[in-house]
C-alpha cells in the first residue's frame, strides 16, 4: 500500500490497527504512542468503536431466523441465469479507514440490530422461548420440541401403536391422560396417519398422534390435561425452536400443540383445521 507517513493521525492509528503499516510506518507509530497521550487516546478509542462493531455484527448474526424468512427462502423461484458482459477495465480503488467512518459504521450496525430486534419483538402472533420465561407450559413445550426431534428421525419405530389399531389408540390415551379426543383424518391435507405415541413432558402425560407427509416429513399432535385451568383460550401462538416449527393453542380441557419443520408453511392453517377436529 501507498505511504501513509503523511496522513492524518487517525488514519494511520486506524492502519496500525489493522496490521496495514509497513515496519517503519509501525516503528513510528509506537514511538509517537509511546510519548503521545493524545494519541494513545485516539488509539485507544478507534479500538472500542472496532470493537462495538464486530460485537454488533456477531449479535445479527446469531439472531434467531425468523418462520418468514425460512418459509420466503423455501419457496422462493430459482433464478434466471444471467449474462456477464465485459465492463471496461476500471481503477482499483482501496478505502483508507478513519475515525469517523469507523464510528459511523459502528453505530449504523447497531442501530440496524436493534431495529431487528424491534421488528422481531412488534411481530404479532408470533413468540419465541425467551418471551415465554414465565408461562408455566414452557415445561412441557420444551420436552415437546425435544421428543419431535429424537421421534421424527425414525423409521421403524416412530410410533409405539400403528394407525391400524386407532380404537385401541384412543381407548389407551384417553385412559392414560385424562383428555378425550377423536383422532383427526387429515387426508385431505396430504397426510397419512402413521400411529400414536405416549410420553412424559413437564411432568405430565402427553399423547401424541403422527403424522407423515408425501415428503417423508413428521406432522405431529400432542396433547396434555390442562397445565393451569383457565377459560378456553383459542388464540394460537406460533413457535420456532431452530428447525422445528410448534403452534399451541388450549382447548377446553387440554393444552395441543402441532409440531413439524419450521419452513412449512402450512402449520398454522393445519392447526385450525385440526383444532375444529379433535
Amino acid at each position: 500500500m501507498d505511504s501513509l507517513r503523511n496522513a492524518p493521525l487517525d488514519m494511520r492509528l486506524s492502519a496500525f490497527i489493522d496490521n496495514e503499516l509497513s515496519e517503519t510506518e509501525r516503528q513510528e507509530v509506537e514511538a509517537l504512542l509511546a510519548t503521545d497521550m493524545t494519541a494513545r487516546a485516539l488509539r485507544d478509542s478507534l479500538q472500542a468503536a472496532d470493537r462495538l462493531g464486530r460485537d454488533a455484527f456477531e449479535a445479527m448474526l446469531k439472531a434467531p431466523v425468523s418462520l418468514d424468512l425460512v418459509r420466503s427462502i423455501k419457496t422462493a423461484a430459482p433464478p434466471r441465469r444471467a449474462i456477464s458482459l465485459p465492463e471496461p477495465a476500471r481503477v482499483p480503488w482501496r478505502p483508507q479507514p478513519s475515525f469517523g467512518v469507523a464510528m459511523v459504521t459502528s453505530l449504523l450496525m447497531f442501530g440496524l440490530g436493534a431495529g431487528a430486534g424491534y421488528m422481531a419483538a412488534e411481530r404479532p402472533k408470533m413468540t419465541t422461548y425467551a418471551d415465554m420465561a414465565g408461562d408455566p407450559t414452557k415445561a412441557w413445550l420444551d420436552d415437546v420440541a425435544s421428543y419431535y426431534r429424537l421421534y421424527s428421525r425414525q423409521s421403524r419405530h416412530l410410533v409405539e401403536i400403528p394407525a391400524n389399531e386407532s380404537a385401541h389408540i384412543v381407548e389407551w390415551l384417553m385412559a392414560t391422560t385424562g383428555v378425550s379426543f377423536r383422532i383427526p383424518d387429515l387426508t385431505a391435507q396430504n397426510l397419512e396417519f402413521m400411529g400414536a405415541r405416549l410420553f412424559s413432558a413437564g411432568g405430565r402425560p402427553v399423547g401424541q398422534l403422527l403424522y407423515r407427509n408425501a415428503e417423508g416429513e413428521v406432522i405431529a399432535i400432542a396433547f396434555t390435561k390442562l397445565i393451569a385451568p383457565q377459560d378456553p383460550d383459542a388464540q394460537m401462538r406460533q413457535i420456532i425452536r431452530d428447525d422445528i416449527g410448534l403452534v399451541t393453542w388450549q382447548g377446553l380441557q387440554a393444552n395441543y400443540v402441532l409440531t413439524g419443520p419450521s419452513s412449512e408453511a402450512y402449520l398454522d392453517t393445519l392447526a385450525r383445521t385440526v383444532a375444529g377436529i379433535i
